[in-house]
C-alpha cells in the first residue's frame, strides 16, 4: 500500500514538472520557426506583389463597372442629374480605393486617367450636366481604364 501511494505521488509530481517544462519547449519552437522563414527569402515579397496586383486588377475592374453603369444611364436617361450624380459618386469611390496604389506604381497612367476622370466627375456633379460632354469623357476614361487594366494584367 505504501508503494502505491509513493508511486502515485511520484507520478503526480512528474506530471506537474513535465507540464511546467512544456512551455520552455514551446518558446524554443517559436525561436526556431523564424529561422525557417529566413531560409526562403523573397517568398513573402512575391506573394505580396501578387496580392497587390490582384487587388489592383479587381479595383480597376470595379471602377470600370461603375463607369459602365454611368454610361448606360447616359444612354438611357441622360436628363436624370440626380442619378448621374449618384453613379459618378460610385465611380469616384471605387477610384479612391486604388488611386494611391496607381499613383505610386504607375504615375504616368495615373496622370493620364485623371485627365479625363476628374473632369467627368466635375461635370456629372453639376445641377444640369452636359450629357454629350459626359458621354465623351466617360468613353475616354473607359478607354484609358481598359488600356491600364491590360497593362496591369500583363505584368
Amino acid at each position: 500500500m505504501k508503494i502505491i501511494k509513493l508511486f502515485s505521488s511520484l507520478l503526480i509530481v512528474g506530471l506537474l514538472l513535465g507540464g511546467c517544462g512544456g512551455n520552455d519547449n514551446a518558446e524554443e519552437v517559436k525561436e526556431i520557426a523564424p529561422d525557417k522563414e529566413e531560409a526562403t527569402p523573397g517568398t513573402g515579397d512575391e506573394k505580396t506583389n501578387d496580392d497587390n496586383t490582384k487587388n489592383l486588377t479587381a479595383g480597376v475592374e470595379d471602377t470600370k463597372g461603375s463607369l459602365e453603369e454611368l454610361s448606360m444611364t447616359l444612354t438611357n436617361t441622360p436628363e436624370e442629374a440626380k442619378k448621374l450624380n449618384e453613379q459618378v459618386s460610385k465611380v469616384e469611390e471605387k477610384w479612391d480605393q486604388i488611386e494611391k496604389q496607381v499613383e505610386d506604381n504607375y504615375p504616368d497612367d495615373y496622370e493620364n486617367i485623371e485627365k479625363s476622370l476628374y473632369p467627368l466627375i466635375e461635370e456629372a456633379k453639376k445641377d444640369t450636366p452636359d450629357a454629350e460632354n459626359l458621354k465623351n469623357l466617360t468613353e475616354d476614361t473607359m478607354n484609358k481604364m481598359n488600356e491600364f487594366l491590360e497593362k496591369v494584367k500583363n505584368q
